[in-house]
């Protein structure tokens, strides 16, 4: 399953990614808990959604103007429908396996992404099962209850109020991992995407006053009838966690000020506004 880690994985945690966190915390004043103190309290009263403050399609945010302070309304694409429709497949998914209900069959919405989901789907569900039945044979006295936590110890689709540090609305992370401490954020597509890793991981440390050092974007892709995924396994360093709240910063001026940035020299041939901004 997408948020499942193999072997190798769990070594380079264990052997690699850990002692390097120890070895280099993050400062306090970069932890989420430390949301009313600068660097990481707004600078602007402005409440921006996760989606935009993470965004890079436009070198020069010009996707925030044009959302924000003029109401417009991107064009979606098959591929931010197929994203959307696998986000919705893996919650469901992970969420049947935790009643413990296999069989269960995903809901189909768009046909042309019919193939994807079906496969995510499966993929999902025969993984859930196989740790659940692991699990179960290895805790002979633990209860369903019990087995059924730490066998799929995923919070998916995770609600949060993002407010404290400037984001609008109710944050859905895509996954933490409450077991290993990990949060996941997962992309159709194999650009790298850590800023939204630590977005989710700051508010989680603004709310629960719990560190999150490791983040993890899984990224999916498909041809034909094979799926694939590949995982980026970071440290949310202060780096990361400064160029969040600089992104969060500047975008957040461009609303206040009402400032329109300009077209980049080269637009992004995914970018929902293109036909917008041409």
């Amino acid at each position: 399953m997408v948020y499942y880690l193999n072997e190798v994985e769990h070594k380079y945690i264990v052997l690699n990614l850990r002692p390097r966190i120890r070895a280099n915390p993050v400062p306090e004043e970069l932890r989420g808990w430390n949301w009313h103190s600068p660097p990481l309290k707004p600078y602007y009263d402005i409440k921006l959604p996760m989606y935009l403050i993470c965004s890079t399609y436009c070198k020069t945010a010009r996707d925030v103007y044009l959302t924000v302070v003029e109401k417009k309304k991107g064009e979606e694409d098959l591929n931010i429908r197929l994203g959307r429709a696998v986000h919705e497949t893996v919650a469901r998914a992970i969420r049947e396996a935790k009643k413990l209900n296999f069989n269960a069959k995903p809901e189909i919405k768009d046909e042309a992404v019919e193939d994807a989901v079906n496969m995510v789907w499966d993929y999902t569900m025969a993984a859930c099962k196989s740790a659940f039945l692991k699990a179960k044979a290895e805790q002979p006295y633990a209860s369903e209850e019990d087995v059924i936590s730490t066998s799929m110890p995923f919070l998916v689709e995770h609600r949060m109020d993002g407010s404290l540090l400037g984001c609008s609305g109710i944050i859905a992370v895509d996954c933490y991992d409450y077991l290993h401490n990990i949060v996941f954020d997962v992309k159709v597509s194999s650009t790298s995407a850590r800023l939204y890793t630590a977005g989710y991981a700051l508010v989680i440390e603004s709310l629960y006053e719990i560190p999150v050092d490791i983040g993890c974007t899984v990224s999916i892709s498909f041809r034909e009838d094979r799926m694939s995924i590949t995982k980026d396994i970071h440290f949310i360093d202060a780096n990361l966690r400064s160029w969040w709240i600089e992104e969060r910063d500047k975008k957040a001026e461009i609303v206040y000020e009402q400032t329109d940035p300009g077209k980049p020299d080269e637009c992004n041939p995914r970018c929902m506004f293109r036909n917008v901004c041409l």
